[in-house]
């Protein structure tokens, strides 16, 4: 794998918006982009909407947090994954 670009994305309780999100960056990537999701333990169904675009681009990385951490500490283990 020859990643070139890492699209970092921390979210919480964003069940309702993620899909579209991934739908078009999904799109648009090819093998030599990972998107790199780290959930602050969302409340709602993100995770399950996040799965199942993990079928469809094998270069989706999901991490669940166990308890909300704010957008910093999520956005900095994002690029700690990516």
């Amino acid at each position: 794998m020859n990643i070139k670009l890492s699209i970092c994305i921390p979210t919480y309780n964003r069940a309702g918006f993620i899909g579209d999100m991934l739908e078009s960056v999904i799109s648009q990537a090819n093998e030599n982009v990972e998107i790199v999701i780290v959930d602050g333990a969302s409340t709602d169904n993100t995770a399950e909407v996040v799965k199942k675009y993990q079928k469809r681009f094998n270069n989706l990385l999901y991490y669940r947090g166990d308890k909300k951490m704010g957008v910093d500490r999520d956005m900095a283990k994002t690029i700690e994954l990516a």
